[in-house]
């Protein structure tokens, strides 16, 4: 386990575009993946871990933010351009309505600043608690920096994922619709 760097970013978008499962933003593709993680990885607020196996191989993802307003105002103006090339692409113009839509999205309430945003550990990796230690390891980030609790979102359909969260403590808060479908919002107390 270890803070993700510059390096690791092909390997994640890999990992993602194979394994991250309900994901509009995957279907965008490699080339706006990457550029989402490269503006992530320059942002202060980012907490961005991988988890690697005995070669060294990339195996899990993790990737959360102590301000998601902020990274957001960081993040999508410099994601805009690979956006928009994902978009007009003909096997992706179909998203386009629903970014379009997203825009007048309601946001989760209350305002709740720390959010995990990504979580993704190999199929072939899963079942040796890689996730959980991601998860953990967040924690104690967000603990150092002062922060109390944190949200994530998940694909209301991702019974697994949804089980996942509750199993580690996670309570169910919500469900908006975002990008054209049910998004589950669940939320965690970082306990010290």
């Amino acid at each position: 386990m270890r803070s993700m760097a510059t390096g690791d970013i092909r390997a994640v978008v890999d990992l993602q575009c194979r394994f991250l499962e309900g994901s509009i933003v995957k279907a965008l593709g490699p080339s706006f993946l990457s550029s989402f993680h490269h503006a992530a990885l320059e942002h202060p607020s980012t907490r961005a871990l991988v988890a690697v196996d005995p070669e060294g191989a990339v195996v899990g993802s993790l990737l959360g933010c102590t301000d998601v307003h902020t990274f957001n105002g960081h993040v999508k103006p410099r994601v805009l351009p690979s956006l928009l090339a994902a978009l007009l692409s003909p096997r992706r113009w179909r998203y386009a309505p629903l970014f379009a839509r997203s825009l007048f999205e309601a946001e989760p309430e209350p305002d709740i600043r720390a959010e995990l945003l990504l979580l993704v550990v190999d199929a072939s990796s899963r079942r040796q608690h890689i996730a959980e230690r991601l998860v953990l390891t967040l924690e104690q980030a967000f603990e150092q920096d002062g922060i109390d609790r944190y949200r994530v979102a998940v694909r209301s359909q991702l019974a697994e994922a949804k089980a996942f969260y509750l199993a580690t403590g996670f309570e169910l808060e919500q469900e908006l619709r975002i990008l054209g479908g049910p998004m589950t919002y669940l939320v965690k107390v970082v306990r010290p």
